[in-house]
């Protein structure tokens, strides 16, 4: 009989969190140019090559949170986009309807400059 320690267990390593998992998709397959999984993972601090010899193949635990982290970096741009053309709309602190931001309040246009509290 053969010894546990020795047994090869059946399943594929995750490229992201290294664990073993029976349901992985490979990243260079048709599923995972739909999920776009490889502009994905550029947004993380690692480079993933067709032919390195590192694991080819992601957890849909790890597709579901990339997903996540992916969306948020796209709302994250895509904001700062809208802030940005935001400021560029205005003169003397008045926002036209152009605006992407129009009837957005800004709290630096406050005309409460001083502290709560303060007397004049």
């Amino acid at each position: 009989m053969g010894s546990y320690a020795k047994a090869v267990m059946v399943g594929y390593i995750c490229r992201l969190c290294s664990e073993q998992k029976k349901k992985v998709i490979h990243l260079y397959s048709s599923k995972a140019q739909s999920l776009k999984l490889l502009e994905k993972i550029k947004l993380l601090p690692i480079t993933v090559q067709k032919y390195d010899n590192l694991p080819k193949t992601i957890c849909e635990t790890c597709i579901e949170r990339l997903d996540t982290q992916y969306k948020l970096i796209q709302r994250i741009r895509k904001n700062n986009i809208i802030q940005r053309s935001h400021r560029i709309f205005h003169s003397n602190g008045r926002c036209p309807v152009e605006c992407p931001l129009h009837g957005t309040v800004d709290p630096s246009w406050s005309d409460d400059s001083e502290p709560s509290g303060s007397t004049s």
